[in-house]
């Protein structure tokens, strides 16, 4: 049976909880993008009616009798294509979201933690055609209920999960504007560690990045305690591939991770 929530531990052993996406929301947001892809298939079919015609026009003497297999075959490929390309597209170029998962506040990840990539995004999508059956996922959803993860077909072989989106996870406008402030300050004032730090972000996975970005995010709700530990683990962590950077002795590890961090932003920016 499925679980609430599921705890990703980074490969520099900070946590990260997830509640996992409900079967009833999944469904809804399943809903809305089936609508979505809906009203591209209508204008697919209008084309097809279209290239059925002129079948007919061209060839007379063979009639309904080759049009209608051809506009079939049409119909079927282009149901097929959309469906698969549609969640493709979508949770490459938005993280891991489509429109009804956008709007139901959910995002697919990989189950280790990290962004979805092509390929686990083309196999979680393509394995749709099993998942579908016998009619609108049924097969998928009852994996999905009978799985610890909630995880169907689509998911258990390309190691993805459905998470609800955390909205603190992220800053928001103000934290963003007040964060892209700091970057600048530091940017004007040359801050020779920052600059230092930028020769070697892009050298960084994108998890490392992704861990260095929620630390700093949610240090304030960690107790001082926990936030200590888990700034001298990533700090050790960082120390590796940043041989350029060193702190004073007796220096927060903390300053560590935050020059990362402001290199990461000023790269992000371009300044």
């Amino acid at each position: 049976m499925q679980q609430d929530r599921v705890i990703i531990e980074t490969p520099e052993h900070v946590q990260f909880s997830y509640e996992l996406a409900g079967l009833g929301s999944r469904f809804l947001a399943l809903v809305l993008d089936t609508l979505i892809q809906g009203a591209g298939l209508l204008v697919v079919l209008i084309l097809v009616s279209a290239i059925n015609r002129l079948l007919n026009w061209t060839f007379p003497d063979l009639g309904e009798v080759a049009g209608l297999p051809i506009t079939m075959l049409i119909i079927v490929f282009s149901m097929t294509l959309l469906m698969i390309t549609y969640f493709i597209v979508f949770e490459l170029i938005w993280s891991g979201q489509t429109p009804g998962k956008r709007i139901g506040g959910m995002r697919v990840i990989r189950a280790g933690g990290g962004a979805i990539g092509f390929t686990a995004s083309a196999l979680r999508n393509i394995l749709r055609l099993i998942d579908s059956l016998p009619i609108f996922y049924l097969f998928g959803g009852l994996f999905a209920f009978f799985t610890r993860t909630s995880q169907r077909i689509g998911d258990l072989a390309a190691g993805t999960i459905v998470v609800k989106e955390r909205l603190w996870e992220y800053p928001g406008e103000e934290d963003a504007a007040e964060l892209g402030e700091e970057a600048d300050d530091l940017a004007e004032a040359g801050d020779p560690a920052v600059r230092r730090a930028r020769g070697y972000v892009s050298s960084l996975s994108p998890e490392q990045i992704q861990t260095v970005c929620r630390f700093i995010e949610r240090r304030s709700e960690l107790s001082s305690e926990m936030r200590g530990q888990l700034a001298t683990r990533i700090a050790a962590s960082l120390r590796e591939q940043f041989p350029g950077l060193s702190l004073a002795e007796g220096e927060d590890p903390e300053r560590l991770v935050e020059i990362v961090y402001q290199a990461h932003l000023q790269r992000e920016r371009n300044l």
